[in-house]
């Protein structure tokens, strides 16, 4: 079971008065996949619960931040909700629900596609003022090893990115920061967010740039280009803050990569790609 034994699984519950069951035999626990935390589905007591517990993320996370944007998200409908969310340690354990996780494919699908682009609308409109915790204006200057070539490059790009985007304009509304397909899914044919480690106060175009980067769109000309248009981006300089985002999403995520293993080709391949869309863009 990854780095933790059962034992301390249940001694978690314990602590957390989710359970008084001692009896490691009366446990069912399975580990869930993920990129950096560790989570497990734990039947117990004839109940079913989801535990997450924090792995070394590269970056800071503020978990006082993080819980309070959960909760306001949770409140808002944006999101499903949890029972325990320790911001010291950043455990959290909620209720099972029976849910499907958005895979990469599932964007070509129009209409799960828009049920995502409606729930992130729903955020970014909404009144929600969000805790600062994570800005992609300002976090690859930090988590950047300027002693390697490629991450001093990658980071050099950035800086010419969000000057220029500082030049366009910056919008502030909540928002996920971390649109990934695994961090959609569909519960009562109703779309949530979940996984809000990186929510803030930032401009909405980063979280459409990251959905796309991250979920691949640039790899089929035509969902791109059915997307844009379905999220209202057709104007030339709408295009351009958009895709100085998407070059910042590369960026971002691509050093964290290498934050985290030096050698992950994901993170070289996008820093690459950064780069090599600036030279072409001549930034």
């Amino acid at each position: 079971m990854n780095m933790f034994k059962s034992s301390e699984v249940i001694e978690i519950f314990l602590n957390y008065d989710i359970s008084n069951t001692k009896d490691e035999s009366k446990y069912e626990i399975s580990e869930l996949d993920g990129i950096t935390n560790t989570s497990f589905v734990v039947g117990v007591d004839n109940k079913k619960f989801v535990l997450r517990i924090p792995g070394d993320n590269p970056d800071v996370i503020n978990r006082s931040s993080e819980k309070q944007n959960s909760t306001k998200a949770q409140e808002y409908g944006l999101t499903l909700p949890y029972l325990i969310f320790d911001e010291n340690t950043g455990i959290k354990i909620s209720q099972f629900f029976d849910i499907y996780t958005y895979k990469l494919s599932d964007f070509k699908n129009e209409n799960m596609r828009n049920n995502a682009f409606n729930v992130l609308n729903k955020l970014h409109k909404s009144d929600l003022v969000f805790e600062n915790n994570f800005s992609p204006l300002t976090v690859f200057k930090d988590i950047a090893d300027s002693s390697n070539p490629i991450e001093e490059e990658a980071k050099e790009v950035g800086i010419k990115i969000v000057k220029t985007l500082n030049d366009i304009g910056i919008n502030n509304s909540p928002c996920h920061q971390d649109l990934y397909s695994g961090n959609f899914i569909l519960h009562k044919d109703k779309t949530f967010l979940i996984d809000w480690e990186y929510s803030s106060m930032g401009d909405n175009y980063f979280d459409f740039a990251d959905l796309f980067w991250q979920n691949e769109f640039d790899l089929d000309i035509n969902l791109r280009n059915d997307a844009l248009n379905e999220i209202g981006i057709s104007k030339k300089d709408e295009v351009e803050k958009f895709e100085n985002f998407e070059i910042l999403s590369m960026i971002t995520w691509g050093l964290w990569a290498l934050k985290r293993s030096p050698n992950d080709s994901g993170g070289h391949m996008a820093l690459n790609r950064a780069i090599k869309i600036s030279i072409d863009k001549k930034l």
